[in-house]
């Protein structure tokens, strides 16, 4: 039986988006139903209906609000006016690799985007409604360094992917254990190790 308790329409969109991202990221989008999502939160499928116009718009927002709380490119932008190198590319390992480490559900959500192959542009957002993605700006900022001579000339969108899905792989296996028991105690070293590996190949 469905506990019915009164929250104002804010509040309710709240609710349904917190326990929505339980459940996609335990099951991904494909294996999620909003019945279950319903159950969860103890209201009817109609309720989470009036909010969201389908299951796909319900997963976006969600993805939109736990990313919103994850802010990365100002943190890229701000590095990328210094045009330092190692600065650029350490913050955005650091900053996919902590977030990801306090909040899991980035992780999982991740990796079901990409089994699922569902467009994930969420993840490389800043939580605005906006198109550039990490991979742009970072692509952006490699091709300015190959103008201005630091870099080796090579495709500068491959690279910025390579790099962000390097990052995220480490994520993955930090998080699943794929390749061995997960480090101990990886701190600075890690971003410090995936920045310098990347750099010593991109430098002219």
């Amino acid at each position: 039986m469905i506990t019915k308790v009164r929250l104002n329409g804010e509040d309710r969109r709240a609710q349904i988006i917190e326990t929505a991202l339980s459940v996609f990221s335990e099951k991904g989008f494909s294996g999620s139903r909003i019945k279950e999502i319903a159950e969860l939160a103890s209201i009817s499928e109609t309720l989470i209906f009036q909010h969201f116009a389908s299951k796909e718009d319900l997963y976006r927002v969600t993805l939109q609000t736990l990313f919103s709380h994850h802010p990365v490119l100002p943190e890229v932008e701000a590095a990328i006016q210094t045009k330092n190198d190692n600065h650029v590319f350490s913050s955005i390992a650091a900053h996919l690799i902590s977030h990801g480490q306090q909040d899991p559900r980035i992780i999982r959500l991740a990796l079901f985007a990409a089994l699922e192959k569902l467009q994930f542009k969420e993840i490389t957002h800043n939580g605005a409604e906006t198109s550039i993605t990490l991979t742009d700006l970072l692509a952006g900022y490699i091709q300015q360094r190959i103008d201005d001579g630091v870099f080796r000339k090579i495709n500068a969108t491959i690279a910025a992917r390579l790099f962000i899905e390097t990052v995220y792989m480490y994520a993955f296996d930090q998080h699943a254990a794929i390749s061995g028991p997960a480090l101990s105690n990886p701190g600075d070293e890690v971003m410090e190790t995936l920045t310098t590996l990347f750099l010593n190949g991109l430098k002219s």
